[in-house]
Parts: C-alpha cells; sequence; structure tokens
C-alpha cells in the first residue's frame, strides 16, 4: 500500500502557484526549544491525515542502520517524514527519505531560546547555579559547554573548540543553505508557516496550530540585557547561524510580498482560532513547567493535541507496528489517534 498523495489543486493559492501539487515528505531538523514541538505537531497532524510514513529513530541520528525494524518497514526503505530530534546528516538523512523530500528547520534568536531551555531543563537544579550565574562564569565544565550552541549542533556543524571564525561559520550556513528549503524564524512564526504552506503546496488547514508547551508564569523570570549580551557571546556560533537565516527569511519574504503576507498571516490566525474551537481546547493544568490542553472534541487532530510529545511518538511507533505487522497491508488512511 502506498501513502496517498493529498488532493490538488489548492483553491487558496495565488498567482502560479494555484496549480502546484502537494508535496508529501518533509525531513524537519527539529531543534530544542525552537517552536519545535509546535511545527512537531503540525507536521505529525499532516501526516496522519494523508497516510503517510514516519521514521522514528531511538536516538539523534537518523540513517537505515538507526531505525529498529521491530517497528519500522518501508517497501523501499524510505519514509515521508523525519519529525523527532534529530542532528542532521545530510548523507544519512538522503538515505532513509524520499528523493523528493523538502528540508525544513525551525531556529530562534539564541539568548531566548537559551533562556527557555535553561528552565525547561531545570539547569539550576543540574548545574546548581542560576541562569545569572551561569552567563556571569569565567569556567565551565564539559557537561556546561555541551549545552550552548545546540543550533549548530543540531545543524552538524558545531565546532567543539568554539575556534571557527565568523567567515568559516557563514560559510558552513551558505552550506545548509543550498540544502535546507526553508528555515523558519520562530519570531516570525506565523510568516513562517505560510512560507512553508506554500513550499509544500498545502493547505491552510494544514499549517494551522495550537501552541505546544506554553510556560507556565511562574518559570518566565526576568533576564537582563547584559545576561542576554553574555549568553550570545556564549552562543556565538549559534549567533551567526540564526542572522545569516534571518537575513535570508527577510529575502523570501519581501519575494512573496509583504501585503500577499499580511492576508495569509490573517488568515492563518483564523485558522488557529477555528481549531481551537473545533476543538474545545482550554488551557486547564501544568505538567511541570508547561502549560496543559484538555480538548472536549474526539476528533484525531483534537486527541494529538492533547498529548505530550513522548507520548505522540509511542503512538505513532505503535501505528507504525501495526503496519509492519500486517506486511505493508494495512491501510494507514484509516488510523487516526482516536483509534
Amino acid at each position: 500500500m502506498q501513502p496517498m498523495l493529498p488532493p490538488e489543486p489548492l483553491g487558496n493559492q495565488e498567482g502560479p502557484r494555484k496549480w502546484c501539487v502537494p508535496q508529501n515528505s518533509v525531513y524537519f531538523l527539529k531543534i530544542p526549544k525552537c517552536a519545535s514541538t509546535t511545527s512537531f505537531q503540525i507536521f505529525v497532524a499532516y501526516g496522519v491525515k494523508y497516510g503517510l510514513t514516519f521514521a522514528l529513530p531511538p536516538a539523534l541520528e537518523v540513517s537505515p542502520r538507526d531505525l529498529p525494524p521491530e517497528y519500522h518497514g518501508s517497501p523501499d526503505g524510505r519514509y515521508n517524514m523525519v519529525v523527532s530530534h534529530t542532528v542532521f546528516n545530510k548523507e544519512r538523512s538522503q538515505q532513509v527519505m524520499k528523493e523528493l523530500a523538502k528540508y525544513v528547520a525551525a531556529i530562534r534568536e539564541p539568548a531566548s531560546r537559551f533562556e527557555s531551555m535553561w528552565y525547561f531543563g531545570s539547569y539550576e537544579k543540574k548545574f546548581g547555579m542560576t541562569l545569572s550565574a551561569f552567563a556571569k562564569a569565567s569556567h565551565y565544565t564539559s557537561a556546561q559547554k555541551r549545552k550552548l550552541n545546540t543550533i549548530a549542533t543540531f545543524f552538524g556543524v558545531r565546532d567543539p573548540s568554539d575556534r571557527a571564525t565568523e567567515s568559516e561559520m557563514y560559510s558552513k550556513a551558505k552550506g545548509l543553505n543550498q540544502i535546507f528549503d526553508l528555515v523558519m524564524i520562530v519570531e516570525r512564526f506565523d510568516e513562517s508557516l505560510v512560507l512553508l504552506k506554500h513550499l509544500m503546496c498545502w493547505d491552510t488547514e494544514d499549517v494551522a496550530y495550537v501552541k505546544a508547551k506554553i510556560r507556565s508564569p511562574s518559570y518566565r523570570p526576568k533576564v537582563s540585557e547584559a545576561e542576554k549580551h553574555r549568553l550570545r557571546e556564549l552562543n556565538r556560533q549559534d549567533v551567526i547561524l540564526y542572522k545569516f537565516f534571518s537575513e535570508v527569511f527577510e529575502e523570501k519574504v519581501k519575494a512573496f510580498g509583504k501585503e500577499r503576507m499580511r492576508r495569509e498571516v490573517e488568515d492563518l490566525r483564523q485558522a488557529n482560532a477555528r481549531l481551537l474551537d473545533d476543538c474545545g481546547a482550554e488551557l486547564t493544568g501544568s505538567s511541570n513547567t508547561v502549560k496543559t490542553w484538555r480538548v472536549t472534541s474526539n476528533s484525531s487532530i483534537c486527541k494529538m493535541i492533547s498529548m505530550n510529545e513522548p507520548n505522540i511518538l509511542n503512538t505513532l511507533k505503535r501505528r507504525q507496528k501495526i503496519w509492519v505487522s500486517s506486511n505493508l497491508t494495512f491501510d494507514l488512511l484509516t488510523w487516526t489517534f482516536t483509534s
């Protein structure tokens, strides 16, 4: 059974893209604390809706050898989607992805990303110091250093010695730009999703979202400008990548048309409101540092919204097992999160 291609054309597309062919294969570089879970849910919802296959490696590497056979299988050894945390490796990812897959990532301003990671990951307890003390420290352990330049790490271009010059990092960024079709900017998330919609030739409803992992107010302490500046110094490789891809992103928005972008962002926000309403979604509780959603609808996408990421991944693994154990005859289009 081959996964079904989404319907076409999309009536709300403008200009020459009106009759584009929807894409059903994407490698999403899921970088921690870069709206990664919200983006993950968008891709998962689409993949489940259209009966697509997911490569779900148990660790940060994705390649044929890293996909346990007990819950994976594919006629050609390739998959429609990689959406879990992975460190990018061009050769290995291309061995797993469909040949025409699109490559997408999302990044966030490095000081903001690090601050979010610090509190979400409870690093104050792990390292025995406040974020302010960490920023002012003159020496860092190897474990602490590994938490720096996470964006560069997940892109697979981090220099462990942190001696790469700005010119060398820009060269690496240019190389990544030749591979990735879109690097979304978290601070401009709705605009990013409009560009994603057109890249993939999807509909607005396909990129509608409910924010995941909203931090509880008690975990939003103020960070001084001096501390932010120091965090950017400590994550300078990430800063260079962020600056480069922010400039690329701005050029994409200009080419798209700012007025057209404004209209489509408004369409997306209306779709988001409809999704919230249709699901009866409410932020009702909290789990550790983040709030949790409660939904009243029993639809597949609404059920997913109410689940945390580990549960979503485990459920997708069970879905994959069903498919493999049926000798690939199980119709993935019939499976939902409410099954």
